[in-house]
């Protein structure tokens, strides 16, 4: 994802804070995990992206695109250079990918001649100071080991169904994932929405 279409991002969820292509859930006071599906309509796109979103008073600020073996982070202009990336880092998306994932490390690219020498040594110290370290030029490495869980902030809020209702919608899901091995899928939806008619 560019940087233009994250900053596009974050100005749509501004706005529409329910985005319906957004499903989120609070990990901590000012980060969210969200998935977010590219294309309009899940259909089109069955794979999410996942973000972390930080927010300041509200407000959606900054965003960190979990790649796997990168992240891809943005912080809108007016919100740089104020620490807000470097305490979520920190305190919340370093310590959940390390700690509710099965990573043991967490690498990130910082290329200069994409991102242009300011914004290449403002990335690098970011990730200097919060303990990342340097492989080569453009390569980063934070390992477990150097998670601080004195530091950690983490705080799961999901602000959805309570959690017997979803557990109860999983089962159901995974009913009908088993039915549909062995029925047409238009009997399976037919049936599906009998039995929920109120």
């Amino acid at each position: 994802m560019t940087e233009k279409y994250i900053l596009q991002l974050l100005n749509k969820l501004n706005r529409f804070p329910n985005y319906k292509e957004c499903v989120k859930v609070s990990i901590s006071k000012n980060v969210e995990l969200a998935h977010i599906w590219y294309k309009e309509g899940f259909s089109d796109s069955h794979i999410p992206d996942t973000y972390f979103l930080i927010k300041e008073n509200n407000k959606y600020i900054g965003a960190v695109l979990d790649m796997t073996h990168d992240l891809h982070w943005v912080v809108l202009p007016k919100h740089r250079k104020k620490g807000h990336l470097s305490k979520a880092l920190k305190h919340a998306i370093l310590p959940y990918l390390l700690e509710e994932t099965d990573r043991l490390e967490q690498k990130i690219t910082i290329k200069r001649n994409e991102i242009g020498e300011t914004n290449y040594q403002n990335s690098l110290k970011v990730a200097l100071n919060i303990g990342f370290k340097q492989i080569d030029e453009e390569n980063l490495v934070f390992d477990y080991n150097s998670l601080d869980e004195d530091e950690y902030q983490l705080d799961f809020q999901y602000k959805g169904l309570p959690e017997e209702e979803f557990n109860n919608c999983i089962n159901q899901l995974q009913k009908l994932a088993k039915q549909m091995k062995n029925k047409k899928l238009k009997e399976v939806v037919n049936d599906f929405f009998l039995k929920t008619k109120v």
